[in-house]
């Protein structure tokens, strides 16, 4: 699997973010030495100017540096899931991201042969295998990762990635006494998707992670599989 790190004029910016608020905090820290090492040497220049009993209090540029810590804070949250969210396919609209063509296999029950061709967000084929898979129906599953509308802006859009691809007994007798076949696809559920599953409900920067899947007949048909907002289809290749 490829994992395409995409900087663009969104990242651009939040590394500017960044760089405006480490700028915030260096000038805070230094305005606060600077403050230290030159307080006796204006006492006496205050004491003239404002009286003895009264000196001047410069004021520390404690909110500034407090509104660069929160900027860079900001900057490095956004920009680390930015790249965690590359291993996925942006899913600005419906792509098609897998290609099937499976055919039973002949004077054999419940066995089939199944070419996968899976494509990135680009439409650009990725890999072409073919495999022997176990019961009358192919599947294909994948994790969705669903953020808020205000976070496109930044280049966090909701993302998908296949991760299995299996096969499935019409009648659930056959189902429940045989195996399967189950092939993991770019990895399977990763860690990022399971602690975001974890969290999604309670994040404020993610809508929803769910698992989606779509499944067809071993017809001897060929189908595209296109991964849409809400999830996985399939219809007839053109």
């Amino acid at each position: 699997m490829n994992y395409p790190v995409v900087i663009g004029l969104p990242q651009v910016l939040l590394f500017l973010m960044a760089v405006v608020g480490i700028g915030l905090l260096i000038s805070t820290v230094m305005g606060i030495s600077g403050r230290r090492l030159g307080r006796y040497r204006d006492d006496e220049d205050e004491a003239r100017k404002f009286g003895p009993h009264r000196r001047y209090r410069r004021r520390l540029p404690i909110g500034r540096g407090i509104a660069g810590l929160i900027l860079v804070l900001l900057a490095l949250s956004l920009l680390w899931l930015t790249l965690l969210v590359q291993t996925y396919l942006g899913l600005t609209s419906d792509i098609k991201v897998a290609r099937v063509h499976a055919t039973p296999v002949a004077n054999t029950g419940h066995l089939m042969s199944v070419e996968l061709i899976l494509y990135d967000q680009n439409g650009h084929q990725t890999s072409d295998q073919t495999y022997i898979v176990k019961g009358d129906d192919w599947r294909l599953e994948g994790d969705i990762i669903k953020f808020p509308t205000w976070l496109n802006i930044l280049g966090l859009h909701s993302g998908y990635k296949l991760t299995r691809l299996e096969g499935r007994y019409e009648d659930p007798n056959l189902e429940s006494s045989n195996l399967p076949t189950v092939i993991p696809l770019n990895g399977g559920d990763d860690n990022f998707f399971k602690t975001v599953q974890e969290q999604a409900w309670v994040s404020p920067v993610v809508e929803a992670a769910y698992g989606s899947g779509t499944f067809l007949r071993a017809d001897g048909k060929t189908y595209d599989v296109l991964a849409s907002q809400t999830g996985l289809y399939a219809e007839p290749a053109r």
